[in-house]
């Protein structure tokens, strides 16, 4: 072997090895591994929020998925921002916050009804009720009509985490402690709790007439959506605004009948979102007018028949009526909802 073939096959071994050192150091880093994309909290010390883990051009693969499956549906704002560089993918955690958004007041209820205040503390089961509108009756809304309300989110400023990761991803209640050791959280935290909460809902029964899911993907949560509605749908979210007394500035528009997909954003380190059609469902848009003169187009979801409820589900206890007549309410600026769309033209 020639002394000019030895060096170079020298200096090709240098540089495979200098390359995979490299990748090795870079993979700890951002809790990449040879076998999956994620973030491995044995190995990796966890900062309190991490903004972006994978590279940022990951984003317009799951942006493609979109359009892909929903050619004539245009990205709503509660989706746009987290398929933008920096922001897509991330996970925190801190997201046992005490936002008070609609889906945390409902969830907060529920723990105070099981708690067994049902039998008899109405003091603190009162003290759960939100003191803004979220619920009203299907007809009580008018121009004029005047109401406080408070349009907040989740709270939790993650985006979705691709498929294949999300999938590696333990989520069930039986997993548990395997997700807690995973995101590196003690198990008597605040977070630990809100994990079994929001992993529990998903695993309660369907009420009559329900058909839910919980997504953990981008890619999930269209499929679900699309395998229900089609792909000639409209997906819909409410504006954010702050809490003021606000005034039904117009007539309630109907735009989606006794057919939708809702999706809340849940507490979680990354962007999980219950998902649910309910049968004889409507949707509604309320154009609102603040006090301070903010306009804000609210999407709302009306319950057409609510015989089926549990006769404690918050919104009884709030509207005073009992099971049957049709409940509306008002949705978190980051729920989505999916109704039909109406143009034949673009039916598949």
């Amino acid at each position: 072997m020639s002394l000019a073939r030895s060096c170079a096959l020298l200096l090709l071994f240098f540089l495979t090895v200098s390359l995979y050192t490299t990748f090795s150091t870079a993979a700890n880093t951002i809790g990449v591994t040879h076998k999956t994309v994620a973030v491995a909290a044995d190995n990796v010390p966890f900062p309190k929020k991490v903004a972006t883990f994978l590279p940022s051009d990951i984003s317009p693969l799951t942006e493609k998925y979109w359009y892909s499956r929903l050619p004539n549906t245009p990205l709503p704002k509660a989706l746009e921002y987290l398929l933008q560089p920096g922001h897509y993918p991330s996970i925190t955690r801190e997201f046992a916050n005490e936002n008070v958004s609609a889906a945390v007041i409902q969830r907060k209820y529920r723990r105070v009804y099981k708690r067994g205040y049902k039998r008899g503390d109405k003091k603190s089961l009162k003290s759960a009720l939100p003191d803004s509108t979220i619920f009203y009756q299907y007809n009580d809304l008018h121009p004029d009509k005047k109401m406080k309300i408070l349009f907040t989110d989740s709270g939790t400023k993650v985006s979705f985490l691709p498929r294949q990761v999300a999938e590696s991803i333990p989520f069930s209640s039986d997993k548990i402690p395997e997700i807690l050791k995973y995101f590196a959280l003690e198990v008597n935290s605040k977070e630990a709790q809100v994990i079994r909460e929001e992993i529990g809902g998903c695993e309660e029964p369907n009420m009559e007439g329900e058909d839910k899911y919980c997504a953990t993907s981008l890619e999930s949560l269209i499929d679900f959506s699309v395998e229900r509605l089609g792909q000639n749908v409209r997906v819909l979210s409410t504006e954010a605004g702050k809490k003021q007394e606000y005034t039904v500035s117009a007539a309630v528009k109907m735009i989606g009948d006794h057919k939708a997909a809702v999706c809340h954003k849940m507490r979680y380190p990354y962007a999980v979102h219950y998902c649910h059609v309910i049968a004889d469902t409507e949707v509604d848009e309320v154009p609102l007018m603040g006090a301070d003169g903010t306009r804000v187009k609210a999407v709302t979801v009306c319950h057409l028949n609510t015989s089926a409820w549990s006769p404690d589900h918050m919104a009884f206890q709030v509207l005073k009526i009992k099971p049957g007549p049709a409940v509306c309410h008002f949705l978190d600026s980051d729920t989505l909802v999916w109704v039909p769309n109406k143009d034949k033209k673009l039916t598949p």
